[in-house]
C-alpha cells in the first residue's frame, strides 16, 4: 500500500509541475512567416481533406469455449467510437477477412486482395478467461466498544480475462502494433444458502467476463486512443523573437485542446537492406503543445525547443499524443 501512495503521489507532482511553456498568444500579428522547406513524401488531397480512418474489429479466436472474443471485440468497439476519431466498421462486412489476415501472418504473406472495407483491422486471441463463484460463511464479532456485528453468508462471483491483440494496416496487411491486458472483477450478494453458492449460470458467467472485458479494455483506453490519434500537417512556421509555431490541419472538430501534447511526424521512404524493397516510415521529429489559438479545421502548435523547430518541415505529419487520466492510472495501479 505504501508503494502505491508513492506512486501516486509522484503522479500527482507531474500533473502539477507539467504545462511550464507558455501556450497563450497574447498577440498573433507580432508572428512572422518563416519560409519552410517541403518533407520528402507530401500529404494526398484525400488525406488533406481529413476523413477519419476505417477500422474493423474482428472477433478475438478463443479457444477457451467462453465466448469471450465477441466480449472484447465490442468492448474495442466501443472505446474506438468514444474517441470519435475513426469511423468503426460493422465486422459483418469484413467477411473471411480474419482468417485472411491469421493465415497470412502465419505464413508471412502479405497484401489483402479483397474487398476495401476498412483501413486497419484489429485482432487477437483470448489468451484466458473464466468464471467462478466463492462462499463466505455468515460471521459475526464484537468490536472494540462491545457492540455486536454480523455479515451475512454470501457469494462472490468471479470473472477474469487476459488477451493479445495487433493492429494490422491494409491492404498490406502488416502489423504495426501490438496489445496485451487482463482484469479481474468480482461482485459479491447474500447467499440464498447458508451452506454454499448456486453454481454460475451461463448468464452470469457472460455478465462477469464482459464486466471484465469492458475494464481490459478499458486499460488500454490511452494506446487506442495514440494508435488512432487524430493526424494532421504542417502549413505554415511563424516566429516571435525566441518562439515558434506552426499552423497544423487539426482543429477543435479534431480533438485540439489548449496544452494537449503533439507528435511531428517525418514520412520516408527507405530501403530494406534485406529485401531491397521500398518502405515508408514514420520517424518523431519534435514534440509540442497546442496553443490558444484553434480554430474548427487549425490550429497553432507550440514547439519550445528550437532545435526540434528548426527540422519541421511543410507536410510533416501531426498527431495528437493522448495522456492517460488520473483516475486511468489510479484504475490500473488497483486492477
Amino acid at each position: 500500500m505504501k508503494q502505491s501512495f508513492v506512486i501516486i503521489g509522484s503522479m500527482l507532482l507531474a500533473l502539477v509541475l507539467g504545462g511550464c511553456a507558455s501556450t497563450t498568444i497574447k498577440d498573433m500579428n507580432t508572428y512572422q512567416k518563416v519560409p519552410l522547406h517541403a518533407a520528402e513524401i507530401l500529404p494526398s488531397k484525400d488525406a488533406l481533406a481529413g476523413e477519419k480512418a476505417k477500422v474493423v474489429v474482428l472477433e478475438l479466436i478463443d479457444n477457451k469455449g467462453s465466448a469471450a472474443g465477441e466480449l472484447v471485440a465490442d468492448a474495442i468497439s466501443n472505446e474506438l467510437n468514444s474517441t470519435k476519431n475513426v469511423e468503426v466498421v460493422d465486422r459483418e462486412l469484413a467477411g473471411r477477412l480474419g482468417k485472411e489476415i491469421e493465415l497470412a501472418q502465419a505464413k508471412g504473406r502479405t497484401g489483402y486482395k479483397g474487398q476495401r472495407i476498412a483501413d486497419f483491422a484489429i485482432t487477437g486471441k483470448i489468451t484466458s478467461a473464466g468464471a467462478g463463484k466463492s462462499f463466505t460463511e455468515a460471521s459475526s464479532g464484537q468490536d472494540k466498544k462491545g457492540r455486536w456485528h454480523s455479515v451475512a453468508a454470501h457469494c462472490t462471483t468471479n470473472g477474469k480475462i487476459a488477451f493479445s491483440i495487433k493492429v494490422s494496416e491494409l491492404p498490406s496487411m502488416n502489423v504495426i502494433n501490438t496489445f496485451e491486458s487482463e482484469a479481474v472483477v468480482s461482485s459479491t450478494a447474500d447467499s440464498e444458502y447458508w451452506r454454499g453458492c448456486r453454481d454460475v449460470s451461463n448468464a452470469e458467467a457472460r455478465g462477469i467476463i464482459a464486466a471484465a472485458a469492458e475494464l481490459a479494455v478499458r486499460k488500454l483506453k490511452q494506446d487506442l486512443k495514440n494508435q488512432f490519434a487524430s493526424v494532421g500537417y504542417v502549413l505554415e512556421r511563424l516566429s516571435f523573437e525566441d518562439k515558434n509555431i506552426f499552423k497544423v490541419t487539426i482543429g477543435k472538430f479534431s480533438g485540439a485542446e489548449k496544452d494537449a501534447k503533439v507528435r511531428v511526424m517525418r514520412v520516408t521512404n527507405e530501403i530494406n537492406p534485406l529485401t531491397g524493397k521500398k518502405q515508408i516510415e514514420r520517424v518523431k521529429v519534435a514534440e509540442g503543445l497546442f496553443t490558444d489559438q484553434i480554430g474548427d479545421k487549425y490550429s497553432f502548435v507550440f514547439v519550445e525547443d528550437p532545435t526540434f523547430a528548426e527540422r519541421i518541415k511543410l507536410g510533416d505529419v501531426v498527431m495528437v499524443e493522448y495522456e492517460e487520466s488520473f483516475s486511468d492510472m489510479i484504475n490500473k495501479i488497483a486492477h
